[in-house]
């Protein structure tokens, strides 16, 4: 007899650039023993250097090819966390298109909102502007204040996360909200 398959916890991150999502996720993931399905590092991935515009469209071939993995997953091999992470997630069409998937691959859902002063996500976003990736993929203030009028009210169970903190104290605030959603084996490190 063959030992089941734990019944995996999806962490899906939600939040305006600059809030912390990725970082925050790169944290928890060594401490869950979770992967990490990356929406923009799946598209970075997908497009050839030379045509890689960070367009709407490529957007959506990445969002697609995320939701197809993350389906894979669900089916086999079953990891016990995946974080699901690389865009803001800010309509609720898009966290149903993943609870969706979740919901029909037998998973749990936890949706951890990652929020942040205006001023600290301003501030990130600007030293982000180092990195010529943040350039060409317009990763700035004005962005996720275009994305903070558009970002829709979450309507769903979710957890919130203020990213602003500091960064151990976040972590055990993140990792505890994984505990009581039932992922028992979350530690803080």
């Amino acid at each position: 007899m063959t030992a089941e398959a734990p019944t995996p916890l999806i962490v899906l991150m939600v939040g305006l650039p600059g809030a912390g999502k990725t970082t925050l996720a790169r944290r928890m993931a060594p401490a869950l023993g979770a992967v990490i399905l990356n929406r923009d590092e799946i598209r970075d991935a997908i497009f050839p250097e030379p045509f890689l515009d960070y367009s709407r469209e490529q957007n959506q071939v990445g969002t697609d090819a995320l939701h197809g993995v993350l389906g894979y997953l669900l089916k086999r091999p079953r990891p016990a966390f995946i974080i699901v992470d690389g865009k803001p997630f800010s309509r609720r069409s898009e966290i149903a298109a993943v609870a969706d998937l979740v919901e029909h691959g037998a998973g749990r859902l936890l949706i951890l909102h990652c929020v942040a002063p205006a001023d600290v996500i301003a501030r990130r976003l600007r030293e982000g502007l180092a990195d010529p990736i943040n350039v060409r993929a317009e990763r700035h203030p004005e962005k996720a204040a275009r994305i903070r009028g558009e970002f829709e009210p979450i309507e769903v169970p979710h957890a919130t996360v203020d990213t602003s903190g500091p960064a151990e104290a976040v972590l055990r605030e993140a990792l505890a909200h994984v505990r009581s959603a039932g992922g028992g084996a979350a530690q803080s490190r």
